[in-house]
């Protein structure tokens, strides 16, 4: 039914009355946010590091270059909002997530993000370091099989 690797990274998202509009469903714009957090999450748990530390600590940037959201389920605050994501290509300069949005078991939405490795104090684009490289390759799809 998917196509999401088993080592996709979950992170759980408490949706609430704030995020909706008043069809009492998440506002659209919230949703790719909720995107974008679940993979500031993945570069956390598997870099140790978020966007922030990346950009500041270690000058290295990801700017978006492509989003792309398909929407299937409204996502309410009845339960939580889990997003699955992983990385699904390396390109010589860029890197493209995938996220699916699940609540209560259900694929809300499904979105698929593509950035370019920057140095951030010149905005100028560059190859992933090796040690990102490395730290990504186990996580392709194409990795598993």
């Amino acid at each position: 039914m998917t196509d999401r690797p088993a080592n996709a990274h979950a992170h759980e998202i408490r949706v609430t009355w704030g995020d909706c509009d008043p069809a009492r469903i998440a506002y659209t714009a919230r949703l790719p946010w909720f995107a974008l957090d679940a993979i500031n999450a993945w570069w956390e748990e598997h870099l140790g590091d978020g966007w922030f530390q990346m950009e500041i600590d270690r000058n290295l940037g990801t700017p978006f270059v492509r989003l792309e959201m398909g929407f299937r389920a409204p996502v309410t605050p009845r339960h939580r909002l889990i997003c699955h994501v992983w990385p699904s290509r390396l390109g010589e300069t860029s890197i493209s997530f995938r996220v699916d949005g699940e609540q209560d078991g259900k694929l809300c939405f499904s979105t698929h993000t593509t950035s370019v490795f920057i140095t951030a104090d010149k905005f100028a684009k560059q190859k992933p370091p090796q040690e990102i490289r490395d730290l990504i390759a186990p996580y392709l799809p194409t990795a598993a099989g």
